[in-house]
């Protein structure tokens, strides 16, 4: 007799798929391939499917044919199951690795859900299940950073989950200021000048010495190690070249100069600063803060009734004192994180000016996230004098982001400084300057702390441990109306210790110990624990008050109540020690699901009274009790069951292969033959002469049965 799903059957009957192909509601072959620096969440995009299967899902039935066995099983279909083979792309690489995967809300990893990670190198052989079914589809995808699975399982729906992946991308961890994120100076060489996937830019083209550098000096790259900026970009839509560049600067806080066919970059940090390396030492920024020229009335171009110095002042209830920005958090599992950098003394002098958020999805780090969001604020509420000013062509030297001082004694002006913003030159070689001011320290950023997010995202997908050794039982028909049960107290833990993710357990069984069929589920934990000390056999009869049944339910983190003493006489509390039944009313908290349970109602529903030992099996029979009917024809033959533990919210299902197997042997203790279950309702039965043949008989079970059948047959005198 075969438990098991198969992929056809005999005895099927003929059916149509419901699904015929894989479901996908939308497909692009435009969509931009995906460039990750540092680490950062991405969701694929599916470049490759086949392979789809179609795997009908029955319920096998045996038929009776008659005591002690016989007759054949019906298969009836109850759905489908998809599976199907496909490759997914992630980005562009070569990438190192791939860290959490989320599987719709659960937290899962490539291994979890048997993928194949290719990291996009080049060359890339072809993944060698398609190079074996589809040749003519087999392809490398050099450069291309893809994942693949063979036979992805699709449940009852054909359609692929929502996934997405960490990406452990380019120049990850080079950032030296965590483990993590990527060295801004790198990723905007590489986003300029790779080859394979950047904006072909010349590398001859690019001023190395502001770009890069060691401790000490004034270039980008030292600006942000010493202070501690890094990023992580996931570039996944399509955009402008001019616009990811503007925004890491901004974020960054430096600017680009072209000139002298060079591209230049210059932090604004205006004082030195020196910053700690993640793996140790430290790394000083020195900025250049060196005027270049002390200019004075000689040396500006007068235009007639103008002033040779213009200033424009913005209003200081126009600059914005709250700024905030969103990045992608980290350690919030990539979710949207605002973070806000403000002044207190402008809000309370100028009231709340709210800013724009600053998107700034590069960043993962709130730490990093804190320090660009204060350096935008400062630019913004403290840089609010911009002066223009003309000079002759001998000053074609000058370029954005050099200093000069300006002294004007009509503006108070004695040799200011101020930083170039820009210049142009008009047709007479006349350059226009329009600087703004520069106040020391503005341009750096104390370390304030962060206070971030602090979410917890449950893992719907959390592994629930496997069941605690079930008590698996034979009730007496007075439990079972008569008919044949097995009754199932199960709950799971680990190491005698509850599972607080355990949800129930789906129930399987079989009669050979081999092919497997779900008989039903359980939902929820039963009382179920051990004796922790030895109960005696009492000398009289009902009620027990002499002895204490104490029990431990820590492996079920089961509890239990007090009832009345009419409630045990009813057996309303009624549990299984051993193989004795019994109830009781009083229930005292003895220590962690622990109790002492006295005035006990012993030998219930014909079970024997006996002692038990300590670390007795005992279960509470309620309704969290799992009630299998066992068919006629499976009474004496051996029962293998397996219980597939699952968590809260239904997932998480365990691997049925890794389920131990239980087995019983029932032997018919529910059942109640025709006389005895007359004799019980009380019908009067004449059998007539005893010397006509037999024409009715009953079977009173074995007598090695633990539960005997009594029969109350009224008074002898009646």
């Amino acid at each position: 007799m075969s438990f098991l799903r198969t992929r056809s059957a005999s005895n099927a009957p003929v059916i149509t798929p419901q699904y015929t192909g894989l479901q996908i509601q939308t497909s692009s072959a435009a969509l931009p391939l995906a460039i990750v620096y540092g680490i950062n969440k991405i969701a694929p995009n599916i470049v490759w499917a086949g392979d789809f299967q179609v795997i009908p899902q029955y319920t096998y039935t045996q038929s009776s044919g008659g005591k002690g066995g016989g007759g054949g099983s019906s298969a009836t279909l109850n759905g489908y199951d998809y599976e199907t083979a496909f490759i997914m792309g992630l980005c562009e690489g070569p990438i190192d690795t791939v860290g959490t995967v989320w599987n719709g809300s659960t937290l899962t990893s490539l291994g979890g859900l048997g993928f194949s990670l290719f990291t996009g190198t080049t060359p890339q052989a072809p993944w060698s299940f398609v190079a074996s079914t589809e040749s003519s589809e087999s392809l490398g995808y050099n450069g291309l950073a893809y994942v693949a699975s063979p036979d992805y399982d699709m449940g009852s729906s054909a359609s692929l989950d929502s996934l997405s992946f960490e990406v452990y991308g380019v120049l990850y961890s080079s950032a030296v200021v965590n483990s993590y994120d990527a060295d801004p100076a790198l990723v905007i060489q590489d986003f300029l000048t790779n080859a394979q996937y950047g904006v072909g830019f010349p590398a001859a083209s690019i001023d190395a010495t502001t770009l890069l550098g060691s401790s000490g000096g004034a270039s980008y790259q030292i600006y942000c190690q010493a202070c501690g900026l890094a990023i992580s970009p996931a570039l996944t839509d399509q955009e402008a070249a001019s616009s990811i560049l503007a925004r890491w600067l901004q974020l960054t806080n430096t600017a680009v100069v072209w000139s002298g066919g060079k591209l230049k970059f210059i932090p604004y940090g205006d004082v030195s600063v020196t910053g700690s390396l993640y793996a140790g030492g430290t790394v000083t920024f020195n900025p250049y803060v060196t005027p270049i020229y002390d200019l004075d009335d000689d040396d500006y171009v007068y235009d007639d009734g103008n002033d040779p110095v213009n200033v424009q002042r913005t209003d200081p209830y126009a600059a914005y004192n709250y700024q905030p920005i969103e990045i992608y958090q980290r350690s919030n599992y990539y979710d949207a994180t605002p973070i806000v950098a403000f002044d207190q003394n402008a809000i309370e002098l100028y009231g709340l000016r709210v800013a724009s958020t600053v998107t700034a999805h590069e960043i993962c780090d709130p730490n990093v996230a804190q320090t660009s969001a204060q350096l935008i604020l400062q630019r913004g509420l403290y840089i609010r004098n911009h002066y223009t000013f003309k000079l002759s062509w001998e000053y074609c030297l000058l370029e954005p982001m050099d200093l000069v001082t300006l002294t004007d004694a009509g503006l108070g002006l004695s040799n200011t400084a101020v930083r170039i913003v820009s210049i142009e030159e008009d047709d007479d070689g006349i350059l226009s300057f329009t600087c703004e001011e520069f106040p020391g320290g503005v341009a750096t950023s104390s370390a304030y702390p962060v206070q971030t997010n602090a979410n917890v995202p449950v893992n719907r997908g959390v592994a629930a441990d496997p069941v605690n050794t079930p008590i698996i039982f034979e009730p007496p028909a007075a439990l079972t109306g008569g008919i044949e049960q097995i009754w199932c107290a199960v709950s799971g833990g680990a190491s005698g210790v509850a599972d607080p993710n355990w949800g129930g357990a789906n129930v399987w069984a079989s009669t050979d110990g081999t092919t497997y069929g779900q008989v039903g589920a359980i939902i929820g934990a039963a009382r179920q624990g051990v004796t922790t000390a030895t109960l005696g056999a009492p000398s009289g009869g009902n009620p027990d008050t002499t002895h204490t049944l104490s029990v431990s339910l820590v492996e079920s983190a089961g509890t239990l109540t007090t009832a009345s003493e009419t409630a045990a006489q009813n057996a309303t509390t009624l549990c299984i020690v051993g193989t004795e039944l019994l109830a009781y009313a009083n229930a005292a908290l003895t220590g962690t699901n622990a109790y002492a349970l006295t005035y006990l109602e012993r030998g219930l529903d014909g079970s024997t009274v006996q002692a038990h030992a300590s670390g007795t099996p005992f279960a509470r029979l309620d309704g969290a009790i799992f009630k299998y009917t066992v068919p006629e024809q499976y009474i004496g033959q051996t029962l293998h069951l397996k219980f597939q533990s699952f968590n809260i919210f239904g997932q998480g299902v365990q691997d049925i292969s890794t389920c131990t197997a239980y087995t019983i042997t029932p032997i018919g203790s529910g059942i109640l033959g025709p006389v005895t279950a007359a004799l019980q309702i009380g019908i009067n039965l004449d059998y007539s002469l005893a010397s006509l043949a037999i024409n009715e008989s009953d079977d009173w079970g074995l007598a090695s049965d633990p539960y005997v059948t009594i029969v109350d047959m009224g008074l002898a005198s009646a």
